[in-house]
């Protein structure tokens, strides 16, 4: 076990420094500390200030993508920056003025989420402009936004030939990081065998789980069916990379699949082998998924030999030999999983060997619609422009900090580094209160930390180069992180700004002064501003509730379905969106409970409400992925028990009518066939849903 955590740690960090963000992090560092040397070389302090810093800001906005989607975003960066950094410029000299544009600035850029969430960074990344040209006050306003343009321009070019020379290094990686978050899904699964682990924090886990690994694979549509060199049907490449993600989807179908009554389980099978025999196989199994990863980045077959492994082979027969001393209901559990284990072995084997694994599921793979899946940024700018709009209000609330940071600077004395309260406004301020709080925390506790470190280098090293170096150390962990880790990426940038400006201007204890007040200040507006025009997840938890169950009554209409009528388009769409709403309820519910105002919100049946819903989509796709569904079934009853349970209505009344089928567990000595005991779980799961969602009303 701890030869194995050894391992993981050193591939860990192995993945680290060969990986997509130490690469891009290092690639960033070097394009923006170049014209800076360069031009400071040559005596040109305005070009190396104005090119590095627009060099510096620009980067921000590049998230991974495909080629034709990056040099969109290039494209429109590079003149949203010129343009805000040339008005912004120009009426500094003129503080009534300069105070009106940018608040202006403030609710116009914030304005641009409204167009999804690449302009809505573009929008940010404006504002930190603003705040950088008031920071800098250039002296020749034309100029300075000139080689700003150029520090824009210089930057993409340097990204946009990377991303020519290897265009699916940004996929192989999301790819890779789907695998691995995959993996710890499984393993979570695996813990639910273990009768020593409580099952409700084990399911706040596993949902947690589940919703980063939907995060992933929303990423990987997005980067893959958005492009059209990718999607040509004669790009060898980019056909072998659509297979491992429509793979990568088929592999997590089965992983939601091995979902079953856990309770009853493990008191059926307590006297034998057969519950560490399961979880054996499970983690075997999310190993080999976590060691795919190795193998993302190459089109070539990798040695597949891990289903004749001695240790995956003896378990498996094992558990196979157990059936024997087993009732008939516990051998047909015993059966289903063995069956869903394999499926699991067949996906990861056709990954590694870049071909379709011969299920009846993925016949039909060659008529799905791959552009339907992709999420689409087309929204328009009328439908905001109210105060019913999230992003109307938080586009008045920015102005609203900007002003008043106006003003409190003007009745401060006056600094140069003052800017930073609009730069940390800017940064930490987000429409929810939950995600401000974070940022804030995140934002203190790495300046503090920053501003430790820059003083202990100040304090031992004198030597204006050393510490330049050392701040150039810094601006690349700062990037390797960012992305990461936010807190650790503000620790980072802290000590490289205290050591670039004070080696610049001098005065380290002027600059570290300013840093942690103004900091602080910005941080403190941020909070407040949460009160003006508050955006309140606690408000919209019914509305995402309701939209999660009806998402999964889509999905379970669409897999009771007999499977000669089964639409792959239409299901894995329902699949989609049944896993998109449940993440997004989750997250509604994790944001309402830091919310200053939630003393009122039933948080544990908010929980348990949540920890239902995903059990039933599980239990759904354990459906859909069977093939014994009856022809001809007398289930009408459960079905039509399980719709009215999922359209939230009170159906007491009704379901006295054969009160068994409620008190399922008195059932479960009983035989049925699978199919049948599957819509007793999900009628009983359903029930409680509702009793659930009556509770919270």
């Amino acid at each position: 076990m701890i030869n194995r955590g050894k391992k993981a740690i050193a591939l860990n960090v192995t993945y680290f420094f060969l990986g997509e963000y130490f690469s891009d992090a290092l690639r960033t560092t070097l394009t923006i500390l170049f014209p800076i040397v360069v031009f400071f070389y040559f005596g040109n302090q305005e070009a190396a200030t104005g090119i590095g810093v627009g060099a510096l800001l620009i980067s921000l906005t590049d998230l991974p993508d495909n080629r034709l989607n990056k040099l969109k975003t290039a494209i429109i960066s590079i003149i949203v920056f010129f343009f805000t950094t040339l008005l912004v410029s120009q009426v500094l000299d003129y503080p009534v003025l300069s105070a009106v544009m940018i608040t202006s600035l403030a609710f116009a850029l914030s304005l641009l989420a409204v167009y999804g969430q690449k302009m809505g960074l573009i929008g940010t990344m404006a504002l930190i402009v603003c705040a950088f040209v008031m920071g800098l006050h250039p002296e020749r306003p034309l100029y300075f936004s000139g080689y700003m343009l150029v520090g824009g321009i210089w930057y993409y070019v340097v990204s946009l030939i990377q991303t020519l020379i290897r265009p699916y290094r940004s996929l192989n990686h999301a790819i890779f990081e789907c695998l691995i978050a995959s993996a710890a899904f499984l393993k979570a699964k695996a813990k639910n065998y273990d009768p020593s682990i409580p099952f409700d924090h084990q399911q706040k886990d596993i949902i947690k789980l589940h919703i980063r690994v939907n995060q992933k694979h929303e990423l990987i549509r997005n980067l893959l069916l958005t492009d059209r060199y990718a999607m040509n049907p004669d790009n060898k490449k980019g056909q072998i990379l659509l297979k491992r993600a429509g793979l990568l989807i088929d592999l997590y179908e089965q992983l939601n699949a091995v979902h079953f009554d856990y309770e009853f389980v493990r008191k059926s099978l307590a006297n034998g082998p057969g519950l560490q025999l399961i979880a054996n196989l499970i983690r075997f199994l999310a190993e080999e998924i976590e060691d795919l990863g190795k193998h993302v980045r190459s089109i070539q077959d990798s040695d597949p030999e891990f289903t004749s492994h001695s240790k995956y082979s003896n378990d498996r027969g094992l558990l196979l030999s157990e059936m024997t001393y087993l009732s008939t209901d516990q051998s047909e559990f015993i059966r289903n999983i063995v069956a869903n284990i394999d499926d699991i072995a067949s996906i990861i084997l056709s990954i590694r060997k870049n071909e379709w694994p011969g299920k009846q599921s993925l016949k039909n793979r060659e008529e799905i619609s791959y552009p339907l899946f992709v999420s689409s940024d087309r929204f328009s700018l009328k439908d905001h422009l109210s105060l019913k709009s999230p992003i109307f209000r938080f586009s008045l609330r920015m102005a609203i900090c900007f002003l008043f940071g106006f003003i409190l600077i003007w009745q401060l004395a006056p600094s140069k580094y003052s800017y930073w309260l609009f730069l940390t406004l800017v940064i930490v301020a987000r429409p929810k209160f939950s995600i401000t709080w974070k940022r804030n925390f995140q934002r203190l506790k790495g300046s503090l930390g920053g501003v430790i470190i820059g003083l202990f280098l100040i304090f031992f090293i004198k030597s204006p180069v050393v510490l330049l170096s050392i701040a150039a150390i810094c601006l690349l962990g700062f990037y390797a992180f960012n992305r990461i880790n936010y807190t650790i990426g503000v620790l980072f940038i802290t000590p490289a700004v205290i050591l670039t400006l004070g080696s610049y201007h001098g005065h380290f204890d002027h600059i570290v002064h300013d840093r942690i007040l103004f900091t602080i200040i910005g941080c403190g507006i941020a909070i407040l501003a949460t009160y003006i025009f508050p955006i309140r997840d606690s408000k919209q938890l019914g509305g995402k509730i309701r939209e999660a169950t009806n998402s999964s009554l889509n999905y379970f209409l669409i897999a009771i379905a007999k499977p000669s009528k089964h639409d792959e388009n239409k299901a894995r769409m329902a699949r989609k969106n049944a896993n998109l709403s449940l993440s997004d309820l989750s997250e509604s519910i994790e944001s309402a409970s830091q919310e200053p105002w939630q003393s009122n919100i039933n948080l544990k049946s908010l929980y348990e409400l949540q920890v239902i819903i995903y059990k039933i989509n599980a239990m759904i796709t354990s459906i859909y992925l069977a093939t014994d569904i009856a022809e001809n079934r007398e289930d009408d009853f459960l079905i039509k028990s399980i719709v009215t349970n999922l359209q939230l209505k009170n159906q007491t009344g009704f379901l006295s009518v054969e009160d068994d089928l409620i008190k399922y567990k008195s059932l479960k000595n009983q035989s049925y066939n699978l199919f049948q005991q599957k819509l007793k779980d999900i009628n009983a799961l359903s029930f409680d849903l509702t009793k659930q969602y009556d509770s919270l009303r």
